[in-house]
């Protein structure tokens, strides 16, 4: 039983992992666009920021299919829920 506390324990830090990734992409990819003068390339930013967007998400939907299962600590869950909750756009 302890191995699948840890599998899920892991599983929500790599999720949250995933999130900071997400996050932290999208920054840079907007601050490129920002700067960027190749209406070509702005697209491609463009398209990269709405899949980021999409995997957001995705990770959302995650967080609350794990808040509806009986875990022993639900913090992590909340945490990952409260996270992908939070928008793109600062």
């Amino acid at each position: 039983m302890t191995v699948l506390i840890r599998n899920g324990e892991s599983l929500i830090g790599s999720l949250c992992r995933d999130m900071a990734a997400v996050r932290q992409s999208w920054q840079r990819l907007k601050g490129q666009g920002a700067t960027c003068r190749d209406e070509q390339l702005r697209r491609r930013l463009g398209r990269e920021t709405h899949r980021l967007e999409q995997r957001r998400l995705e990770l959302q939907r995650q967080a609350r299919a794990l808040m509806r299962l009986p875990l022993r600590d639900p913090l992590g869950a909340a945490f990952l829920m409260e996270l992908t909750s939070r928008p793109l756009a600062a």
